[in-house]
């Protein structure tokens, strides 16, 4: 069901439904109200008619009978004890037995008589011993069923006007909703995606915005992807290649000893790099599923740092970078995953080594709240548009390979909870700091634990 027609539908049973609430609140309380007004007229004119009679004898008081009928229409009948002594009456008089008071607090009394009703009420006559009472007919009172009518006819003109502006502000909800389905309808993540529609309703806007964003990173993700199975087809092709000719070669005898050695030596060296390469895929993998496990234990973070040096040393030598630890010597305790974090600090290096000129430089800041790791380079830094986006998936800058090492670090960090940025070091180059908050941070209370083999 579309949003326009249930919004119309939940309007009009709530609609029904207030209608048939006021309409018997309308009816109770202006009920009560004429009613009210009703007894009080009685009683205000009736006082007034029984002052009016100031005979001091039965015939006075009967001449000035005739004389209030024949001004105001009314009845009347006078009483000495309970003796009735004349009425006005053309023809018999009300049984007073079957007559009724006024249930909301009035001396006003009701009685039907010749197919009439009749408001009575009773009073003494001031200086005689006469009580008089007084009745007036329903074509003396208010119309209840007109003022009830007329009620009902502005609460039904209240509906028709609230029926129309509802229909209206739907149709005004409806229409950018549509709008914004038909804008995501043709978003394809292989098209760049095109201006979103602009509406004058803040909310709109900010769907409108947020459903953009969402197909420019899209976008921007299979555009990635592309260019990492571009990158990933290279580093694969690129040992495949070297280690089918070495083995052609080694096969058909076309080697010396020394050379067949050598061949054997690159084989090896480009099946790690392959291995090396599908490891990580496979680990980003598991990182990305909700079922794979981290164990959390207490660490000394100083032996994890060391161990990624260890894992890096060759390749560091081999680039001439010296890799200087600042508190190696130290311990600093926290709570997390050794085998999971030693792979973040092992890429970090990694990524450093192809960028550095001739150090990384590592060092740990504990500060009230928190744990941070620094590395530190000296190479040509990042650039300041770039620093956001090499942790990003598939994101290959200057030198990259598959771009999943860093996405893999941060992976990695955020599973601990922590935070890792990319900045400019003082001396100009890469600078990465990673944060760990301060409930995973313990104190240096435990004596120090033998370094972890690799």
């Amino acid at each position: 069901m579309k949003i326009r027609i249930k919004q119309i539908l939940y309007f009009a049973v709530l609609l029904v439904f207030c209608f048939l609430v006021a309409v018997l609140l309308t009816r109770y309380f202006l009920t009560d109200a004429i009613d009210r007004l009703v007894y009080s007229n009685v009683v205000d004119m009736n006082k007034n008619v029984a002052e009016s009679l100031d005979g001091d004898t039965i015939e006075e008081i009967v001449d000035d009978f005739e004389t209030v009928k024949g001004v105001t229409g009314v009845e009347m009948m006078i009483y000495t004890g309970d003796t009735m002594v004349h009425a006005t009456f053309d023809e018999g008089f009300p049984d007073l037995s079957t007559a009724q008071v006024s249930p909301i607090g009035y001396e006003v009394y009701t009685v039907n008589f010749a197919g009439q009703e009749y408001y009575y009420t009773s009073q003494l006559i001031s200086g005689t011993p006469y009580r008089v009472l007084i009745f007036r007919g329903p074509d003396l009172v208010i119309d209840e069923d007109r003022i009830f009518y007329a009620g009902f006819i502005g609460i039904a003109f209240l509906v028709l006007s609230i029926s129309t502006v509802s229909f209206y502000s739907t149709r005004s909800f409806t229409k950018p909703i549509n709008e914004l389905a038909e804008y995501a309808n043709h978003l394809n993540p292989d098209v760049k995606p095109k201006p979103r529609p602009v509406f004058k309703t803040f909310e709109f806007n900010e769907l409108g915005i947020a459903i953009e964003k969402a197909s420019n990173r899209l976008y921007d993700y299979r555009q990635s992807e592309q260019e990492f199975l571009h990158n990933f087809s290279h580093e694969m092709k690129s040992p495949l290649t070297n280690i089918y000719g070495y083995a052609e070669a080694m096969k058909y005898n076309v080697l010396s000893e020394a050379e067949s050695k050598n061949a054997c030596s690159v084989i090896m060296a480009e099946s790690e790099k392959l291995k090396d390469t599908i490891n990580q895929i496979l680990l980003l993998g598991r990182l990305d599923s909700i079922q794979e496990a981290f164990h959390f234990e207490r660490i000394n973070i100083v032996d994890v740092i060391s161990d990624a040096m260890n894992a890096v040393q060759m390749a560091a030598k081999e680039a001439k970078i010296d890799l200087d630890f600042r508190n190696a010597e130290e311990n600093y305790y926290l709570t997390g995953d050794p085998e999971r974090l030693e792979t973040a600090f092992t890429n970090i290096l990694a990524n450093g080594i192809r960028y550095a000129k001739t150090q990384i430089v590592i060092s740990i800041a504990l500060g009230p709240n928190y744990l941070r790791i620094i590395f530190e380079d000296d190479g040509p830094g990042i650039p300041e548009m770039e620093r956001e986006k090499i942790f990003e998936r598939y994101y290959t800058g200057y030198k990259g390979h598959t771009g999943l090492g860093l996405t893999i670090v941060k992976a990695i960090i955020d599973h601990h909870n922590g935070s890792v940025k990319a900045m400019e070091s003082a001396g100009g180059g890469a600078r990465f700091v990673i944060a760990f908050p301060q409930k995973k941070v313990e104190a240096a209370t435990m004596p120090e634990k033998k370094k972890r083999g690799k």
